[in-house]
């Protein structure tokens, strides 16, 4: 037995050594710094898989690197912590790609190989398939009538929704569970219309299944022979979206649907192919702006003092006024909340710069020499975690690491946010089309709430939920367990009258927004 474990112990000493000396061997001394080489090419994949958005959060305090290399199987990936090198980067959108990701995508959600093949051409054009789409649909999603009309949509879900909770009287669940429910309604009647497939549950909890599913798939070759639950949902949300475009259910959802079909058949996708395409956009969709309103309206109703300074300056916005049937009429437009709510607008972007988790990933095209001194070699990735850029405290000040609800207010004296760190929508050529409505929408949500319930804790106290098993690619944490919690009419009685005029200006949320704006 001896001579057998001094022979496997130096088996693995000297595969340790070789591990070390190919490590030295291939890192260009142009490239960012490789850390994390403990166990070469084999530490940095356990960090990131135990540790999640927090383990570069833990290796930006550790290290103190602007930018920093960790040397994966096969592959490299450049972690960025300078909030200096962003702009630079973004500059470079052609060979720092955003779009790549994206039309690898496309076998994952099953598209043919004719569309996939599509969706990988002229990567670094304006004119390919990949880069090319966001800013065709972007005119939709900026203010105007068809932002508007899925304001409309989503807000008239909301008071549906509300007026059920009030002819309960008192009404228990899971404060996740309720979000998730009226949000993924909310969202999927306001951008698949009438014929909205998500509207039949198996087709609903299917998708479910893939969204929590869909890394799996990513990550391993065979996973479809592994995890065959997994393609069965994918492939029955596929159906049902196959089923709504023969239907011709794109001709009658909102722009952006009709948008997104208008520039897919330019490009000659098949309508199976474009059903599958919007499998795909429903990550977009609902994966992100769920999970966030849920942690808008924690840390609004868990914070006594947050939720009397925006009840009160919601309230502010309601008219009284007197129907036909001489009955009290309490009305709003939530059109108004974009500009005249400035403490609920600074809790909606002060929690998605404290819990949003996005990795930022990007691939490299081609070699890039960044800042004239730094190499960055092609076929590898590229990151901008959004927790990093958040709790910087050279961007955010020495409370970067806390919750403030007021840290957006202009004049409130906080230290001037730094928009290029708010990543939580991306930025440069790569910032997230539908951020105009998904704010405005959850914004909405937690102001008809805040107005008409009060939301109380089942156990006495709010305790903020861990996410230790939130998926890897969440963009927010789900949380581990729900939140139980009674929903408390405030005057049963009182009858509403909610509208949402028009909304001719964005929300200075992010750089791009605000730069904009000021033109």
């Amino acid at each position: 037995m001896a001579p057998l474990f001094s022979v496997a112990l130096g088996g693995l000493a000297a595969t340790y050594l070789f591990l070390r000396f190919l490590l030295y061997l291939t890192q260009d001394p142009r490239e960012p710094p490789a850390i994390v080489t403990r166990i070469p090419f084999i530490s940095p994949l356990i960090g990131m898989i135990t540790q999640k958005s927090s383990y570069y959060n833990q290796l930006r305090d550790a290290y103190k690197l602007p930018i920093y290399t960790l040397r994966l199987p096969f592959s490299r990936m450049y972690v960025v912590n300078a909030t200096e090198l962003i702009p630079a980067l973004q500059k470079q959108w052609r060979t720092v790609s955003f779009a790549a990701i994206a039309a690898d995508a496309g076998h994952l959600v099953g598209m043919s190989k004719e569309a996939t093949e599509v969706m990988r051409r002229d990567l670094t054009s304006e004119h390919g398939f990949s880069v090319s789409w966001p800013k065709y649909i972007a005119p939709i999603m900026s203010p105007g009538k068809d932002l508007d009309e899925l304001n409309r949509k989503a807000i008239e879900v909301f008071v549906e929704e509300l007026g059920k909770l009030k002819t309960q009287g008192s009404a228990r669940t899971g404060l996740w569970q309720w979000t998730s429910r009226t949000m993924d309604k909310s969202t999927s009647e306001a951008v698949w219309g009438p014929q909205n497939p998500y509207r039949d549950p198996v087709v609903a909890e299917a998708w479910k299944i893939f969204e929590a599913g869909f890394l799996t798939l990513s990550v391993f070759p065979l996973a479809r022979y592994f995890y065959p639950r997994l393609v069965r949902a994918r492939e029955l949300v596929a159906s049902a979206m196959t089923d709504y475009m023969h239907k011709g259910g794109h001709e009658t959802a909102s722009g952006l649907v009709r948008k997104r079909y208008e520039h897919h058949r330019q490009f000659g996708l098949s309508h199976e192919d474009i059903a599958r395409g919007e499998l795909g956009n429903t990550f977009a969709v609902l994966s992100s702006t769920t999970p966030c309103a849920l942690w808008v309206l924690y840390y609004i109703f868990s914070d006594s003092g947050v939720l009397e300074e925006i009840r009160e300056e919601v309230s502010a916005l309601v008219r009284e006024t007197v129907d036909e049937e001489k009955r009290d009429i309490s009305s709003i437009d939530l059109a108004n909340i974009r500009t005249s709510c400035p403490v609920l607008l600074s809790t909606f972007q002060e929690v998605m710069r404290y819990r949003t988790v996005t990795p930022g990933p990007r691939v490299l095209l081609d070699d890039v020499l960044l800042d004239g001194r730094i190499l960055l070699k092609k076929g590898n990735m590229l990151m901008i975690p959004a927790s990093v850029q958040h709790t910087n405290v050279s961007a955010w000040g020495e409370d970067a690491g806390n919750f403030n609800h007021m840290r957006f207010v202009p004049g409130s004296g906080q230290k001037k946010p730094n928009r290029v760190a708010f990543r939580a929508f991306g930025g440069g050529h790569v910032l997230c089309p539908g951020r105009h409505f998904a704010s405005t929408e959850i914004m909405a949500l937690a102001a008809l709430l805040v107005l008409q319930f009060d939301v109380v804790p089942l156990a006495g106290k709010w305790v903020e939920p861990t996410w230790k098993n939130s998926p890897m690619q969440a963009g927010f944490p789900i949380p581990d367990e729900d939140i139980n919690v009674e929903f408390r009419p405030r005057e049963p009685g009182r009858v509403w009258q909610v509208v949402f005029s028009a909304a001719d200006e964005a929300m200075g949320i992010v750089s791009e927004d605000v730069a904009a704006s000021e033109e």
